[in-house]
């Protein structure tokens, strides 16, 4: 296996060389005028600070609904980031939220009441399509699927409802998420609010567009192998992939029908302020919050700081840009200028994060079939794609054949990858405790050109190996290149330690300016 992938990642780096000329020119005009400006100062404040003013009767919901409503109305023909949205019924959720302040009448144990039962009241927020939302499209961006709506709220999404947030809207995906850029045949390509010749990534870019365009403070995206924390490197922005099993993914499109599915797919929170994940997180999570323990204070100077001595993967044939390798030596440099604890680490078998990480994702079983028959003709699949006479993108067919490589690993070699994957997962648990973060970058590069990902496969397994491992990750921006482009680590810990990931990143949005508007 380890020589195919080799090879695989050879050839599409190769392949990415000699077309990289063409994608340019795929890729669209740069943008001509800037970025729209924010002019409604509300459209900067957290989702905490938000609703701690509706609370106190200092700001009115249905006025914060309104501002992202024109906000999103305003960028959205930059982005094609929104599938369906719900303004009409926000509103008037807004103003239902307004009433129940109002009924308070600025009792003070009324409004800690309202605190406590819902802490996010009058605060709207915006939700990737593969989570349901009741009335709004459940297509995934699918062909066959695109009448298709939700018949109930996802249990994450009902959570967040029932604390009092008001989903604005449904965001753009991949087709059946199975890519690494939001483009399908339904909404369309998402474009990247920083520089439209490029992508948001996938498979939550359509949250990550509209978070680090500032036409929302606050979503719900879901992880399997980075589609969080990469939209949000690309982006701009935070993004929490929770421990493995600690939020629900009922209600998530597609699922797969193995029992340890939860186990590598996490729904998380998607942000422009890191202080609001502890908060979007323990919602979502539920009754699985207790075993957070995020009201636990963290203390960051007495945080243990690991990161790799060696940073590229043996088998990962893309390198990783200077100015990714700059925001990890300069995230390290803040935390060793404070004193704190820094180490490199050599993790046993961690440069094998790539077998590692297949071999895991690849022993699920009940795997949903995306194609409309069982055996799929894929050569008169690719043939109708080159004509555009197929319902399918090429990146879901693309997908489909490198799922399909499983069957070339012996059961042998499988269940010395597995082994090693434990071994791995101890390693990792023992060394960062209750005390430790690892930090490490999300991705080799900022955001990728449109087409450009095909020749960047092997890259994805800077996060991908994080879900094999059940642990919890925060992609954390930390300033921008010469391109103006996003870049940013991810911040790494034990299982169940997700409050040290968290506090890692408010640390660091303080020390390096968090999102910041395009220009």
């Amino acid at each position: 296996m380890e020589l195919l992938l080799k090879l695989v990642a050879l050839i599409l780096r190769v392949v990415n060389l000699v077309l990289e000329p063409i994608l340019v020119r795929l890729a669209g005009p740069a943008r001509v005028d800037p970025f729209p400006a924010i002019r409604d100062e509300l459209l900067r404040l957290p989702a905490t600070e938000l609703a701690e003013r509706i609370r106190q009767g200092k700001l009115r919901s249905v006025e914060l609904v309104r501002a992202y409503v024109l906000r999103i109305r305003e960028v959205n023909p930059l982005i094609n980031a929104v599938v369906e949205e719900r303004f009409e019924a926000a509103l008037g959720e807004a103003a239902e939220a307004d009433e129940r302040v109002a009924a308070c009448g600025g009792d003070e144990q009324a409004v800690k009441e309202l605190a406590r039962t819902s802490p996010l009241l009058g605060v709207p927020i915006t939700v990737k399509e593969s989570c349901s939302v009741k009335g709004l499209s459940l297509g995934g961006g699918v062909v066959r699927r695109q009448n298709l709506t939700a018949e109930e709220d996802g249990e994450a999404v009902g959570r967040l409802r029932r604390a009092g947030a008001i989903p604005l809207l449904v965001s753009n995906t991949p087709e059946y998420c199975m890519a690494f850029e939001s483009y399908n045949n339904v909404t369309g390509r998402t474009l990247n609010p920083y520089d439209p010749r490029r992508t948001p990534a996938g498979s939550s870019g359509g949250e990550g567009a509209l978070l680090g365009a500032g036409a929302s403070v606050c979503g719900v995206g879901s992880d399997l192998g980075g589609s969080i924390r990469i939209p949000a490197l690309f982006c701009g922005i935070f993004g929490h992939k929770p421990s493995a099993g600690i939020v629900s993914i009922k209600g998530h499109m597609p699922v797969c029908g193995d029992a340890h599915f939860d186990q590598y797919l996490s729904l998380g929170p998607m942000c422009r302020y890191a202080k609001d994940l502890p908060l979007l997180l323990e919602i979502m999570a539920g009754p699985n919050a207790s075993r957070l323990r995020l009201a636990e204070p963290v203390n960051v100077d007495k945080v243990k700081i690991y990161y790799p001595q060696k940073l590229d993967l043996t088998v990962n044939a893309v390198p990783i840009a200077p100015e990714i390798r700059e925001s990890l030596r300069s995230a390290l440099k803040y935390f060793q200028n404070k004193g704190g604890y820094t180490e490199p680490l050599n993790f046993r078998y961690f440069a094998d994060s790539m077998q590692l990480a297949s071999t895991e994702l690849q022993s699920l079983t009940d795997v949903p079939n995306v194609f409309a028959t069982a055996r799929p003709n894929l050569l008169w699949e690719l043939l109708k794609v080159t004509f555009r006479q197929s319902e399918h993108t090429f990146a879901t067919i693309f997908m489909y054949l490198l799922s399909a490589s499983k069957a070339t690993v012996s059961e042998r070699n499988r269940a010395r990858y597995r082994q090693m994957a434990a071994e791995l997962k101890q390693e990792f648990t023992d060394k960062l405790a209750t005390d430790g973060v690892f930090l490490m970058p999300s991705f080799p590069k900022p955001a990728l050109r449109h087409y450009e990902s095909f020749g960047h496969v092997t890259g994805f397994m800077y996060t991908m190996i994080i879900n094999a491992l059940g642990f919890p990750a925060t992609q954390v921006p930390l300033g921008f290149n010469r391109d103006g482009l996003p870049v940013g680590i991810q911040v790494v810990a034990g299982p169940n330690q997700d409050r040290l990931c968290l506090a890692v990143a408010q640390e660091l949005e303080q020390a390096f300016g968090g999102w910041q508007l395009p220009k």
